[in-house]
């Protein structure tokens, strides 16, 4: 799963109302049934009708836009130019395409890109599993068998940056704020041990109540928990910034909140 596809041209079965014999203008060696039947078409990649920037392969097999509109959700933006900045060109009002899940399968349209998924189906595997419910159990989506795939938590201190892996294949990569000098996070290889909705950190100087989405990994000699959490108190991402703890962007913790699972590994290097 999220594999990106190579070639030129690639056989794809579709399932597609054709609009007229002009739409298969562009494409070599295509035959069809008209109307909304099974097409087999060998497709040029690199072809794209409405100049958008989104090649009508991408359009029609993953995006599910108009290949022959080049703003299909009349947004006035290019598709082409919404996807390429993350942004949806199937709902207008400007929304990522991380904020929005058109088959309402609990996995936003991004994921269903990235995983290969199909945004417009919630079980695209058929095995009467939503998409969402099977990746956050670690189970692959494309597959009907019960397929397990892996997943992986990666913080890097030195370029503050945590980034995390499904099957090991990036989801998300953002910065981080990590342990202040005096107060460093641990080094190693860990895994989540508990999953908690809201906790209150406080000590000498600090007092953070109602912190959402924590995810404990490690404790210390001395009991001391460390937690990858959301920070409400502060911006400064990129720069150490914690007693230890690794501090994540409240939009960005929910996604990742969700996605892991008790025993998840968490690497910190």
């Amino acid at each position: 799963m999220f594999a990106e596809k190579t070639g030129k041209i690639i056989l794809v079965c579709l399932v597609i109302a054709l609009a007229g014999a002009g739409f298969l203008a562009g494409y070599r060696g295509a035959s069809c049934l008209w109307g909304p039947k099974a097409v087999a078409l060998a497709v040029d990649e690199s072809l794209d009708t409405d100049a958008d920037g989104l090649a009508d392969l991408l359009e029609i097999t993953v995006h599910h836009t108009d290949p022959t509109r080049p703003d299909t959700d009349g947004d006035g933006y290019a598709d082409g130019l919404e996807v390429a900045n993350g942004y949806s060109p199937l709902h207008g009002e400007s929304r990522r395409m991380v904020d929005v899940d058109t088959d309402r399968d609990y996995l936003n349209d991004d994921w269903e890109v990235k995983a290969g998924t199909d945004l417009t189906d919630p079980d695209s595997d058929g095995d009467l599993y939503l998409d969402g419910t099977e990746v956050a159990a670690a189970y692959d989506p494309l597959d009907p068998n019960p397929v397990r795939v892996s997943k992986r938590i990666d913080v890097d201190l030195k370029t503050q940056t945590l980034s995390y892996y499904l099957d090991e294949k990036l989801v998300e990569s953002f910065p981080i704020s990590s342990g202040l000098p005096g107060t460093p996070s641990p080094v190693g290889n860990f895994s989540v041990l508990d999953k908690v909705p809201v906790k209150h950190y406080g000590g000498p100087g600090f007092d953070f109540p109602n912190t959402k989405w924590n995810l404990l990994f490690h404790r210390s000699g001395s009991g001391t928990g460390y937690y990858v959490h959301g920070a409400y108190w502060h911006d400064n991402w990129g720069h150490p910034m914690s007693h230890g703890c690794i501090n994540v962007p409240y939009e960005r913790m929910e996604r990742l909140y969700w996605w892991a699972q008790h025993g998840t590994p968490v690497v910190i290097r």
